[in-house]
């Protein structure tokens, strides 16, 4: 096992990932497997480091495990927390108090059929509705005119 360098090589066939680039000792490597875990894909950046399996017994077989980018790793997490994130700074955080989406100001475009928020929900600056509002409750503002 060796540190990997990956050299921003990559070609994708049948739906697997096949990777080149440098060991620690300077050794070119090319087209070696790079397995995900189910329900996980990614595209490392170029210089993202990872791990070199190669097998003891052929020369023309080894995987790559891993490839992060070290710059790009989020930093402060707590013990227990998992990040998904991207190189350019788009983030997701599952930490023990919930879930925080920091695109750094850029759009979130979901979509999907209908929309269930169960608790109270609050919308810091600008609401913009194209469409109808329906409310089986009362609408209360800060100036007590109830939305007039």
């Amino acid at each position: 096992m060796m540190r990997f360098d990956f050299d921003g090589r990559l070609e994708e066939r049948n739906g697997q990932q096949f990777v080149s680039g440098r060991s620690a000792y300077g050794d070119g490597w090319t087209n070696i497997h790079r397995p995900e875990p189910h329900g996980f894909a990614s595209m490392p950046v170029k210089g993202a480091k990872g791990l070199i399996l190669p097998s003891q017994y052929d020369p023309e077989v080894a995987f790559v495990l891993g490839l992060e980018s070290p710059g790009s790793r989020p930093k402060g997490l707590p013990s227990g927390g998992t990040a998904i994130y991207d190189s350019t700074g788009n983030i997701m955080k599952f930490i023990g108090d919930g879930i925080v989406v920091d695109v750094a100001g850029r759009t979130i475009t979901t979509t999907a059929g209908d929309w269930v928020l169960n608790g109270p929900a609050t919308i810091n600056g600008d609401l913009t509705v194209n469409g109808n509002i329906n409310c089986s409750g009362s609408v209360v503002d800060s100036d007590g005119n109830n939305g007039a």
